[in-house]
């Protein structure tokens, strides 16, 4: 990207974003010198990197990032053998700790995570060694450790003994009462080095000693008793020695930075490049912006972006679609309404794109990478050159007209401006047709009416303006596309206050221009497009209300079946327990119906008692399926099948009476309203039992029924829930059958099987009596049931 467009787009503003947010010296650097690329794969690697780091500024607690320094100065001094000092191979120690970090921080589960910065990491070199040496020889506040070296804890061993031997000596001659009135004060400070007591200047020639200093005053002397002078010496020698080989430690290492200055440049680069890729994804986290999708045929969607330089309170969103349905774009409108930030909005955007950065737009946006991007926006008169607005504008545009591509980007600002009105209208036309016919990417801002009307008339060009509020008279900074804008210049006059006079004035000329009737239709489409927007934002709302209130009805829906089957099973537990009940009363009075009836034929009665157990048997419970939508039949006569809801059965017609009507189920004879008849059901109408008008009943059926009854009913195994039912089921069938005794198996076990079953026979009333087998044919596993 050439220079002029940077500095015309501004990037220069992201640049020092960049740099706020950089953690280092070197990363600042590398911040102020970023610049876009045309490179996909380029490109792409770097949007990677700043993912990355945008993902893992997000989610993770700890980061690689820690304190470094430049320590280009402390390489290029090892490099010249010139002894590098303490504090700098503190900060070089600092420096090498985070490099450790941010190679090692990526292993484990993150390199998945993170493959761009992960390989990155790992093409740093560990210096673990280095770091070892360094650590040995300072400690955590920057001083060389006592045993760095042998020698150097050898002699500050010595200088410990010499300063304990001089305090002693001093101390002696503080204590002696003698010379006690030769002090001022009785203590032991330092001068130049040497150990010394104050002495009070009147008796500096009766105190034995060295004057060193004296007092502001001069009435205290600073003085090195002679006792101590050589000790003294012996102390200086020994600094002198530990001086000398501290020295020898720091060339040392300075040699083995040297030995290591490669490693360390590569690593030092490795290192500011990754906390640059962190500035990034910081600006990216600051912006909340997202990774525009790489378009490859040319197409720009900017969905809902945002200037990045304009205060995110203040800025006014855009959409702006180009590219795809057409190639250039006229954006019309009122002054300062916008159209500047728009063109800009999608140039800086894209240089950021192809800077490797985020862009503050929704998800979804689309942006290609361009080979070039053009920009001539605002006033660059050059008084240099002599060259007016007009003559510069054409100069740049000669730069480059020629040379564009359907791979580039051209901004153009208030195209033709500047000269004579019909002149540069018509060079406006003819550079927007030129561009077109290039398919070269264009947004071009005018205020020119023929260009708003070769917008409407030409394929591949399309208008856009942006809004103006005529009840306000202020800019609303919306761009709309499809229509193009009027320029409002006497609403803005009127709003800065203009002379009514002259306002007046210039409308009635204005009414004169070929142009006049097109500017009220552009009026009339804003209102329309305005009017339409209103609209489209109460149907958006209106249809968030209504998925609203759909999903809540969903809940109230699930809410309400679920309650339908708990009732539903409750019912049938319900249903289960009379079902129950009503075959003990049944029994109660099929026995009664046996001791009274002694004159009817045994067979008949059987038959008849075998029919109304069945029946008992066959009673239908609720299920757990929503009731189906029934229909009524046309018309109703005797012989017709029809659906009883309240039996849940299929009937046969057999009277009629009014709305009563009587049908034949089975073997019995209900009359119901004509509410509860419907059409029969497909399934039961085969399985329905027509009428017969007289039962007849076979001579063989007691011997038939009792060749298929058992004598024995084997429970062994089962819980007293599961026997109970096939319990039921055996007796009923042996007390038709006319069989007695019976013989339930139960098996011994613990007892708790066979007491069960005990407890249900006493329930039933058909029951004579019933006790447990004789050993020889079960004993207590066996029960023998009379009935």
């Amino acid at each position: 990207m050439n220079s002029h467009v940077l500095h015309t787009l501004e990037f220069n503003q992201i640049q020092k974003m960049l740099v706020d947010r950089a953690g280092s010296t070197l990363s600042k650097e590398m911040a102020m010198k970023w610049c876009p690329s045309s490179e996909y794969e380029i490109i792409q690697n770097w949007l990677n990197e700043t993912d990355e780091a945008f993902r893992c500024l997000h989610k993770e607690v700890s980061m690689p990032l820690g304190q470094t320094h430049d320590i280009r100065t402390v390489l290029s001094k090892a490099e010249k053998d010139i002894c590098i000092m303490p504090n700098e191979f503190t900060d070089l120690l600092t420096t090498l700790l985070t490099y450790e970090k941010m190679h090692h921080y990526f292993e484990g589960e993150r390199h998945l995570i993170y493959p761009t910065l992960e390989s990155l990491s790992q093409r740093m070199i560990s210096m673990e060694g280095l770091v070892l040496k360094l650590n040995r020889v300072f400690d955590d506040t920057g001083k060389i450790k006592d045993n760095a070296s042998s020698k150097l804890s050898r002699i500050r061993t010595t200088i410990v003994a010499l300063k304990s031997r001089i305090r002693r000596a001093l101390q002696h001659i503080i204590n002696d009462k003698e010379q006690a009135i030769f002090f001022r004060d009785a203590i032991i400070t330092q001068r130049n080095d040497r150990y010394v007591v104050p002495i009070k200047e009147e008796y500096r020639y009766r105190f034995d000693g060295i004057v060193h200093d004296r007092s502001s005053t001069g009435q205290t002397l600073y003085m090195e008793p002679m006792i101590s002078v050589q000790l003294n010496n012996d102390l200086t020698e020994a600094y002198a020695e530990e001086k000398s080989e501290i020295r020898n430690i720091l060339l040392s290492l300075t040699k083995e930075v040297y030995k290591n200055s490669k490693e360390i440049y590569l690593n030092c680069e490795l290192a500011t490049q990754m906390e640059f890729v962190f500035a990034r994804g910081q600006l990216a986290l600051d912006m909340q912006g997202i990774r525009a999708v790489c378009s490859k045929n040319g197409e720009v969607y900017l969905k809902e972006a945002r200037h990045p330089l304009i205060d995110v309170k203040k800025v006014v969103p855009i959409s702006l679609p180009l590219g795809k349905d057409y190639k250039v774009l006229v954006v019309t409108g009122s002054n300062a309404g916008g159209k500047t930030i728009a063109i800009k909005t999608l140039g800086i955007l894209a240089l950021m794109n192809q800077a490797g950065l985020f862009i503050p737009a929704q998800e979804g946006s689309l942006l290609p990478i361009y080979e070039n991007i053009y920009a001539i926006i605002g006033d660059d008169q050059s008084i240099q050159y002599n060259l007016s607005t007009f003559s510069s504008y054409i100069t740049q545009l000669s730069s480059f007209l020629d040379k564009c591509t359907s791979s580039d980007l051209v901004l153009l600002d208030e195209l033709g401006s500047g000269t004579d009105p019909i002149e540069g209208a018509a060079l406006a036309e003819s550079v927007t047709e030129f561009l077109c016919q290039k398919q070269v990417s264009t947004i071009i801002t005018s205020h020119f009416s023929e260009m708003k009307k070769m917008a409407y008339e030409s394929e591949g060009i399309e208008n856009a303006f942006v809004e103006f509020d005529l009840k306000t008279l202020m800019p609303t900074y919306r761009l709309i596309i499809g229509v193009a804008g009027n320029s409002n210049a006497f609403n803005i006059c009127r709003r800065l206050h203009l002379t009514d006079e002259v306002i007046n004035k210039a409308i009635k000329l204005k009414q004169n221009s070929p142009y006049n009737n097109m500017e009220s239709i552009m009026s009339n489409l804003n209102e329309q497009m305005q009017q339409i927007q209103k609209d489209k934002l109460l149907i958006e709302k209106t249809l968030y209300e209504s998925q609203l209130l759909r999903d809540e009805l969903k809940k109230e829906r699930d809410l309400l079946f679920a309650k339908r089957k708990q009732i539903l099973e409750k019912t049938r537990e319900e249903s289960e327990a009379i079902k129950r009940n009503l075959r003990v009363e049944s029994e109660l009075i099929i026995k009664e119906l046996k001791k009274k009836v002694s004159s009817m034929n045994r067979e008949t009665l059987n038959l008849h008692v075998a029919h109304i157990r069945d029946k008992i048997d066959g009673l239908r419970l609720p299920n757990n399926k929503l009731e189906i939508q029934r229909e009524y039949p046309k018309t109703l006569a005797v012989g017709d099948m029809v659906f009883i809801d309240t039996l849940g059965s299929n009937g046969t017609i057999t009277a009629i009476s009014g709305k009563k009507i009587t049908i034949a189920c089975g073997t019995i004879n209900v009359t119901v309203d004509k509410k509860h008849c419907f059409i029969p059901e497909k399934s039961n109408i085969s399985s329905s039992v027509k009428v017969t008008p007289k039962i007849r009943v076979s001579k063989n059926y007691r011997e038939t029924a009792i060749s298929k009854v058992s004598t024995t009913l084997n429970i062994i195994g089962k819980t007293v829930d599961e026997s109970i039912f096939e319990v039921d089921k055996f007796l009923n069938d042996a007390f038709m059958a006319g069989i007695s005794p019976v013989q339930i198996i139960h098996g011994k076990g613990t007892g708790s099987l066979r007491k069960g079953i005990h407890t249900h026979l006493r329930t039933l009333p058909f029951i004579k009596e019933f006790h447990l087998a004789d050993a020889r044919n079960g004993g207590a596993g066996v029960t023998e049931v009379y009935l």
